[in-house]
């Protein structure tokens, strides 16, 4: 089995779509551990403030087969993608993207997730659930890439429990 992260995220209904997406996780994969939920303004469009998660858990399926479940579990909860690299972001239900695949390094597959790197509301929860993890491809823990991190992102941490 292989221990991996998810960034959950939604600003369409995102308190319901998170927790249809916990626990779809939980019906497929059992034990599921959950950062705390942070609400942050979207980024790269207008829109209703996005509500943000991270969650780990051990998965038995490969990396193509966690992906084409993930994308299966959006489009049955709504989840419209577009085709295309230049696509603005629009404002969504449940989003569910891969962040880490275990020590998996592979810039083809976007894994790790560059978002780690670059999104505050993708790294605060990370290091929350995770702060000792070490980043297969930086080499420094999560915790210390969010020490040494600057972005200009406001987060706001919510009450919110799963």
């Amino acid at each position: 089995m292989t221990y991996v992260y998810l960034g959950l995220g939604a600003n369409i209904e995102p308190q319901a779509s998170l927790q249809t997406g916990i626990t779809e996780l939980r019906a497929a994969f059992g034990k599921v551990h959950l950062s705390p939920v942070y609400r942050a303004p979207a980024v790269g469009m207008d829109g209703a403030d996005f509500l943000n998660m991270v969650v780990a858990f051990a998965c038995p399926m490969s990396h193509a087969e966690l992906v084409q479940w993930i994308r299966e579990i959006e489009t049955k909860h709504g989840r419209k993608r577009a085709a295309g690299l230049d696509i603005k972001p629009t404002s969504h239900g449940l989003d569910m993207d891969l962040l880490l695949f275990g020590q998996l390094v592979d810039v083809n597959a976007n894994v790790p997730r560059a978002d780690i790197l670059t999104c505050a509301y993708v790294l605060q929860p990370l290091a929350d659930i995770a702060p000792n993890l070490v980043h297969p491809a930086q080499g420094l823990t999560i915790s210390q890439l969010n020490t040494a991190c600057q972005f200009d992102q406001i987060l706001w941490p919510t009450e919110y429990c799963f």
